[in-house]
């Protein structure tokens, strides 16, 4: 097998293994915020505010920003459908 093929399945699963950390992560949200443990409008503030954060940050390239914003989107997306569900307030 070539060394680029190496390299290529080891981003695969470093890739993975981002997707599964992310999962847990809203999955963690949504139940901290079911249980009350953390304040929806504080949360929404901290995504928000990150999302500017990494807009205006001029030393991560475009493609570290869009992944960073698209990540926080995912958790208010995962926090929308939450609520849709009934699972939070």
């Amino acid at each position: 097998m070539s060394k680029i093929k190496d390299v290529e399945r080891s981003i695969e699963v470093i890739a993975g293994q981002i997707a599964a950390q992310q999962m847990l992560m809203e999955t963690i949200i949504v139940e901290a915020l079911r249980m009350k443990a953390i304040d929806k409008a504080q949360i929404m503030a901290l995504l928000t505010q990150g999302m500017d954060a990494f807009e205006s940050n001029e030393n991560m390239t475009k493609h570290e920003t869009f992944g960073a914003i698209g990540t926080l989107t995912s958790v208010l997306d995962t926090i929308k459908r939450a609520k849709d569900a009934k699972l939070i307030d």
